[in-house]
């Protein structure tokens, strides 16, 4: 457990990335997290929101209020102390579920372009 502590708050060779969805729970959950991180000395410098709706000139009712709800969630990280320091990264929602290397290989190339 000490090793992986220590591995864990060693700036040159690790780094935590979280993670979160743009929904109001989970920017808090995320926000805990990163407080929980911070009194541990674990690095986090990024923040990834995934999923995000994209652009679109034709919204249906459920996409618009979806896309609204979205909106509301990136500001609340903006305006929150835990996480608005951070380097935030949009990662889009995509038409097919990622797993398995390929696709995260791609979806790591959208995000880390």
């Amino acid at each position: 457990m000490i090793k992986v502590r220590e591995l864990f708050r060693d700036t040159d060779s690790t780094e935590f990335v979280i993670v979160t969805i743009p929904t109001v729970m989970a920017v808090s959950e995320s926000s805990r997290l990163r407080a929980s991180l911070q009194k541990e000395n674990v690095p986090v410098k990024r923040l990834i929101v995934n999923q995000i709706l994209p652009p679109s000139a034709s919204d249906c009712k459920f996409c618009a209020m979806k896309r609204r709800d979205q909106m509301r969630a990136l500001e609340m990280i903006q305006n929150d102390p835990e996480l608005s320091s951070l380097t935030l990264i949009h990662a889009p929602l995509v038409d097919v579920e990622i797993r398995g290397v390929p696709a995260l290989k791609f979806l790591g190339d959208i995000i880390w372009k």
